[in-house]
Formats: structure tokens, sequence, C-alpha cells
């Protein structure tokens, strides 16, 4: 073990973009849903896009956040 040494290197922080979703496995799909509808018809500070992001058994649940928002917002298309 005398030839390994520990190195402090830069930590990059987690940065999301402002119009960015993470939908994770134990959150509530209304709760994103919710979310992802108040960025795109915010009149002030609304989006024109937004990105779902997800991993593993999360995939399912943006799937159905996607068509839930895609039906609740007027003129929005994938």
């Amino acid at each position: 073990m005398k030839k390994y040494r520990r190195v402090e290197g830069p930590r990059q922080a987690l940065l999301t973009e402002p119009f960015e979703v993470r939908v994770t496995a134990q959150g509530k799909r209304a709760r994103n849903v919710a979310y992802a509808v108040s960025l795109l018809t915010d009149p002030v500070n609304g989006f024109d896009k937004i990105v779902l992001k997800s991993m593993g058994r999360a995939m399912s649940k943006s799937v159905a956040v996607a068509e839930i928002v895609k039906r609740k917002v007027p003129g929005l298309h994938q």
C-alpha cells in the first residue's frame, strides 16, 4: 500500500440547467408533472423547452411524465 497515495482533485459541482426536470424512482409523478407544467406555462420566467432526465427504473416514470405534460400544455410537441 505504500505505492498508493491520495490526491485531492478539483470537485465539480453538479450543475443543472434551469429548464431541467430530474425524475427519480422515489419521487411522486404528480410533483414532476406540476413542476414541468409550471416551467412551461410561467408567463415571466417560462421556457419554451424542458429536458426530462432519468436513469434506470425511473425511465418509465419519465416517459409517463412526458406524456402527461404533452396533454396538459396546449400546442406542445416532442
